[in-house]
This record gives structure tokens, sequence and C-alpha cells, in this order.
């Protein structure tokens, strides 16, 4: 924007008092007009973002923070403001209602063909590595199971919207579904079922946090599907989309990306006390997989056997 300051010339061997403060008002004046406009010029987008708020922020929090602050481009306001626990369903239609700009989960087909996907698995592929909560009576539920045949004598749980029931009954496993996450574990004590998968970095503190409902993370199988959990932004924000894929790739590319995810406490305590590689591994496929997933970066993708940190 071009804008024009028209001021009055001054007779200087006549003065004007009167309109020499007129024509200084009226400098005055357009001085905190065009201030106005140049601020709101460079003055940052903003990001309209759910917060789980916690004495310790999860790991895609901590991403995109980093990834906004490295971009410099957006500031993040909170519309639901701080609220401990915020359904998946209503951060999904906050999106579609335009109440906010972004939300994380575990893909699927359907997610991918109504929002644009950020192609970077936030946690580096551990969503598909499934760890079961039981019973501490039912420590040794799987110390027989061998295969695929095997679990399904079990029954899982899982929540009623998520991309990993859909994996599950393509497995053709007994699942039961509830729709409200806090009940899963009431419902497990309960024996409404038997096991509950959970990603390789969620089930220590779920059961830590629940002491009176005597869980514990089971030690002999993990469940391995390819199960990226990506960042999503509405399709017509292409902007914000090839903003947050740029910086992103940059935090890969200079080693920021990996540094916090391994500093994250819910990665380091997976890592630690997951077990991965004695663990009996079944494996099972994910229809919901697109085309679009980065398989062929292997840099993306956590892999035990490459682990070479020290914890």
């Amino acid at each position: 924007m071009t804008l024009i300051i028209f001021t009055r010339t001054i007779n200087r061997t006549t003065p004007n008092v009167s309109a020499y403060k007129k024509n200084v008002g009226l400098m005055a004046r357009l001085f905190f007009i065009c201030s106005f406009f140049i601020s709101n010029m460079v003055q940052a987008d903003t990001i309209r973002i759910p917060r789980d708020v916690g004495d310790i922020p999860k790991l895609p929090n901590k991403l995109l923070v980093a990834a906004l602050k490295r971009g410099n481009q957006y500031d993040s306001v909170f519309p639901y403001g701080d609220i401990a626990s915020l359904p998946f369903s209503t951060r999904l239609q906050g999106v579609r209602n335009n109440e906010l700009d972004i939300f994380n989960a575990m893909s699927s087909r359907e997610l991918e063909n109504e929002f644009q996907a950020i192609y970077i698995p936030i946690y580096k592929g551990l969503m598909g590595m499934r760890l079961a909560i039981v019973k501490q009576s039912n420590r040794e539920l799987f110390s027989r199971v061998e295969s695929l045949q095997d679990l399904k004598q079990f029954t899982a749980g899982q929540g009623t919207y998520w991309a990993d029931s859909k994996i599950l009954e393509a497995n053709n496993l007994p699942l039961v579904k509830e729709m409200k996450y806090s009940n899963m574990f009431r419902m497990l004590e309960a024996e409404r079922y038997d096991f509950f998968p959970r990603g390789a970095h969620e089930p220590w503190a779920e059961v830590e946090q629940r002491p009176e409902l005597n869980l514990t993370v089971d030690p002999h199988i993990m469940l391995s599907y390819k199960a990226p959990f990506y960042f999503f932004v509405p399709k017509n924000n292409k902007q914000l989309a090839k903003h947050l894929t740029e910086q992103l790739n940059a935090m890969i590319e200079d080693g920021s990306f990996e540094e916090i995810f391994y500093n994250d406490a819910e990665v380091e305590k997976a890592l630690t006390q997951g077990n991965f590689q004695k663990r009996r591994i079944i494996e099972l496929l994910n229809p919901q997989l697109s085309d679009n997933t980065p398989t062929n970066r292997s840099e993306l993708w956590y892999n035990p056997a490459e682990d070479h940190h020290k914890y």
C-alpha cells in the first residue's frame, strides 16, 4: 500500500501561527494512521490451536511451538482456553467449524481426504508400535501368544472414532469401542475387554496416573503396523501447510526435531522400558495407510535396531 502525504507549504517570510499549528496537527494524525497501517502489515498471522494443559507439554505441542518460533510468522491463540483434556471429536469439529486451524491425530484415508496432512510423522512411527495395558492380575495373559491367530481369542478396547479401531477390525481382532477416552481404563478394570493397545510412548504414564485401578503394561508382545501421526490443517490453508512442512523439515535437517523427540519424557520412558527387541512382534496390516505416507524417508521413522542413544 502506498500512502501519499500532502503538507501545506509554510510562508517563511510571513509566519502564520494558526496555519502552522494546523499543519503540525495534520501531520501528527497522518503519522498515527501510517504507523497503524505499517504495524498491521508486519504483524504476524495468528494460528488457532487446541492446548492440553499439564505439567509437561506433549510432544506435538513442543514440536508445534518450536516450528512456529523458528518460522516467526504465526502467533498462537487458544480459542478453547485452558482445557485439561479436549476430546478428539471436539478438535475435529473445531477445524470444520473454522474455530481452530490445526489438530494432530493418527492418520487415516478419511482424515487425509478431508484435511491437509503435514507429512512428517510426529512420533516417528511409535504410534504403530502398540503395547497393551492389562489388569495386573492378567500380567501373563499373553505369555503364550505367538501369532495374530493366538491374539484373536482376546478382546481389545479402543476409541470409537480412532483410526486404530479400523485397523484392528480389518485384522479381524475382537473389539469393544468406547466414545470417551477416560472410560477406557475403568472398563478394562471391570473386564469389559481384555487389553488396551496403546502407542509405545503412552501406556506408562497412563498406568501411573491411575494407581487405584491396578493396571500394568504387558511385557510379552507388541502389535506393529505403520501408523503416522500428523498435524492436520484445512485443505484451503495452503500457506500454513507449506510453512509447517518447511519448518519441520528444517528441524529434521538441523537435528532439533530429534533432540525434542528423544528428550520427551514419554518417548524416553517408552525407549527405556519398552524392551522392544525382546518382545514377540505381531504384525498387522493397516488398510488406512495412504499412498502419500513418506515410507521412503527412513529418517522420519524410529527403528529400534538402529537406536544407539544412551538412556
